[in-house]
């Protein structure tokens, strides 16, 4: 009896060491999942706000800042209506391209804030007050802000982005993206069901939940890299934007310092543009980008006399409405800039790029500035060749003029 007792003993404990490690695997599994779960949760939650503040980047390059600026009541808007009505679907093509549920912009009038562009095609009244989120206060005081936040109002509960829209270096409204909060609650409602599916099926949950995890990341990084484009590139032209070229910039200018590798700043303005706006349309206006900017990039396989040294690339790069900028490395003085700038007036003028350039007489002004002889601050050499350019349109246009402080001394006055 004392033996079976014993047996029965040990057999009990055996049971309770195999249901102890078996709780102990659940719990240890179940903790992991949840865990992975909620990191999970976190990457999309970030992806989601990388996502609406990508989206509001892209909206903003499409609104057109002075025209936006003017609008301030409905009558403005349907005084320009073929520009506004232009903006507005651009805006809405745009919010289909990135399944937004609403693309606006607000701007405030009298204390009040106001829509003065809206994607929603049920309820297109623009000019009705708004209460803010603190999304949208953020922006107005001129920061970039998103958050998975759920906020609701009177239009359905939404995950919100918003950028502010800059004018003069003041904040003269914001552009906002809204997304459906309906994911995250799903995601959310799935990761507790399948914590409580776990304990029936560890192996088969786990594996479901690596695949799930898998699909996802890769997803986000789909679309992570999608909206780093939008982010980054124009629209119209491919080219980098403006945000794009500072960043460049802010790199290469590090490595010269360090490797005294000096490079050349063009600030590129087209010569009567808006004739061929107000000619010829907008759409024809879109298309004489297009070749500029073709024309621009492709020019650098031309500059073979100013090789870039490694880890340093020619750039071309549209930063306003007519505004280009090319960056030659490898150019170290006045003389190589001229070089430079004649070869890029002499090939625009000596080839039929576009019908609409002998029409309307669209030439090419150029300032240059050079790095680091300028200035070694990227910031100050954009604004010296830009003054040079306004020196050389001044001059009677299609030509360029090298940066000198005389020229920021005649600004100045």
């Amino acid at each position: 009896m004392k033996k079976i007792n014993k047996k029965n003993k040990l057999q009990n404990l055996s049971v309770i060491i195999i249901a102890v490690f078996l709780l102990a695997t659940l719990a240890v599994v179940a903790f992991m999942t949840l865990k992975n779960t909620s990191d999970l949760n976190d990457i999309l939650k970030e992806s989601i706000k990388s996502q609406l503040i990508s989206i509001s980047y892209a909206a903003r390059e499409i609104i057109d800042v002075d025209r936006f600026n003017s609008y301030n009541s409905v009558e403005d808007t349907e005084k320009d209506g073929l520009n506004y009505g232009k903006t507005l679907a651009a805006l809405r093509r745009l919010q289909t391209e990135v399944g937004a549920e609403y693309i606006y912009a607000l701007k405030q009038l009298n204390g009040k804030y106001y829509f003065v562009f809206d994607t929603d095609v049920e309820d297109p009244e623009i000019f009705i007050e708004y209460e803010l989120s603190p999304v949208h206060e953020h922006a107005f005081v001129g920061k970039d802000s998103a958050d998975v936040l759920n906020v609701t109002d009177d239009y359905g509960s939404y995950n919100t982005g918003a950028v502010p829209i800059w004018k003069n270096g003041k904040v003269i409204g914001i552009i906002s993206t809204d997304l459906e909060d309906e994911f995250m609650s799903q995601s959310s409602g799935a990761a507790r069901g399948n914590a409580i599916f776990l304990f029936a099926a560890i192996v088969v949950t786990m594996g479901l939940m690596m695949t799930v995890l898998l699909i996802l990341v890769k997803r986000v990084n789909s679309m992570q890299e999608k909206m780093h484009h939008m982010a980054n590139y124009d629209v119209i032209t491919g080219l980098p934007n403006r945000q794009c070229l500072l960043e460049y910039l802010g790199d290469i200018s590090s490595k010269v310092v360090k490797t005294n590798e000096p490079f050349a700043l063009f600030f590129v303005d087209l010569d009567n543009f808006k004739s061929v706006n107000d000619g010829a349309g907008h759409d024809a206006g879109d298309e004489l980008l297009r070749h500029i900017a073709a024309y621009l990039d492709n020019f650098h396989d031309n500059v073979k006399a100013f090789r870039p040294p490694p880890g340093i690339l020619n750039i071309s790069a549209r930063i306003g409405g007519d505004e280009f900028v090319q960056v030659v490395p490898g150019i170290s003085d006045a003389t190589e800039a001229s070089i430079v700038a004649q070869k890029m007036l002499d090939n625009f003028s000596s080839q039929a790029i576009d019908r609409y350039i002998e029409k309307y007489k669209v030439g090419l002004s150029i300032g240059v500035a050079l790095f680091p002889y300028h200035s070694n601050d990227y910031n100050v050499l954009i604004k010296y060749a830009d003054i040079a350019m306004y020196h050389a349109k001044r001059a009677g246009k299609h030509g360029y003029c090298v940066y000198s402080d005389e020229m920021f001394s005649e600004v100045a006055l």
